[in-house]
């Protein structure tokens, strides 16, 4: 399978047969402080609460009849495990997930409630985890569905992402995505290529787990990174090496932003657009308060709000 426009179109309707067309909003705070019309793609208020959801509904539907008795085996911080759980019990396929044993546990919490079972690997961080699942895989069993590297877990993702918001804003000329594997950007990036040729795709990786814009500075791909403490626990970790390749093409800077701007912009969104974020979802906004980004008419895609409520409670305190 190859990511292509025509499989963005190919599982659209899996996706949308669930989904919420979630809303744009466009921000009087951040359109003020930037002098820019800017939006919001709300994907935290969607089903499992993030994007990830499409990506899985897409994956699932794409399965052969072989692949779906065995069941769906993946790796997640939280949000994939999350939106792979959902879209199994749909098709009544069995999902086993692992998580690394430093997993927000309210979203291990939300994984079991959709049915999967939930695996805690030994070691800390996405990498390890993934790691761990390899060296474990057949005693696991399962199909391997990956987190990001699946073309029509990109498709679904970004892909029917990126369709809904330029068909909402045809005028968009700026798309700011939360960056970790490389799935959600990619996605967009082509869909972007094709709706809007000039319209540019920004990443924003966390400064403590800074994959692909390492990736890009060094000419190679950084699929694993050390176990990092980041706000945006679900972008931590490697880039794939694949979508590496992809984003050379589709995706035209990123940028870092630090811990204490990934804060900021949790609070300050849920106090001024009364909207809950986590802090992968932050970065965009992070992004653009932090640095002079390009385009008149810019969405960021607020990309989850599984909030771990003692992060809520820090947050504020």
């Amino acid at each position: 399978m190859k990511l292509t426009i025509e499989l963005v179109r190919r599982v659209r309707p899996a996706v949308e047969a669930f989904v919420r067309r979630t809303p744009m909003v466009e921000s009087a705070w951040l359109s003020q402080e930037t002098g820019k019309r800017v939006f919001l793609k709300c994907e935290n208020l969607q089903l499992t609460g993030s994007f990830k959801v499409r990506g899985a509904l897409a994956a699932i539907a794409e399965l052969d009849d072989e692949s779906r008795a065995a069941g769906v085996l993946t790796c997640s911080t939280g949000n994939h495990g999350q939106g792979l759980a959902f879209a199994a019990a749909q098709a009544g396929v069995s999902c086993k997930v692992v998580v690394p044993r430093d997993a927000a546990k309210n979203k291990v919490a939300k994984i079991l409630g959709s049915g999967a079972e939930v695996v805690e690997a030994p070691g800390e961080g996405y990498d390890e985890a993934l790691a761990w699942m390899f060296d474990n895989a057949e005693e696991l069993g399962g199909t391997y569905v990956s987190a990001f590297e699946d073309p029509a877990i990109i498709a679904g993702n970004g892909g029917t992402t990126a369709l809904e918001i330029f068909e909402d804003l045809p005028a968009a000329d700026t798309v700011v995505v939360p960056a970790g594997g490389g799935g959600l950007i990619c996605g967009v990036g082509l869909v972007a290529r094709d709706f809007a040729p000039t319209a540019r795709v920004i990443g924003v990786n966390p400064k403590r787990s800074p994959a692909l814009w390492m990736s890009r500075r060094d000419g190679r791909a950084f699929t694993t990174l050390e176990p990092a403490q980041t706000l945006a626990d679900g972008v931590e970790g490697g880039v794939g090496a694949e979508n590496f390749e992809l984003a050379k093409t589709l995706v035209d800077d990123v940028v870092c932003v630090s811990e204490v701007s990934i804060e900021s912009a949790m609070r300050e969104i849920l106090l001024r657009e009364k909207l809950l974020i986590e802090g992968a979802a932050a970065l965009g906004v992070a992004a653009l308060l932090e640095h002079d980004l390009p385009g008149d008419c810019v969405v960021i895609i607020l990309s989850g709000g599984n909030l771990d409520p003692a992060v809520l409670r820090r947050i504020f305190e």
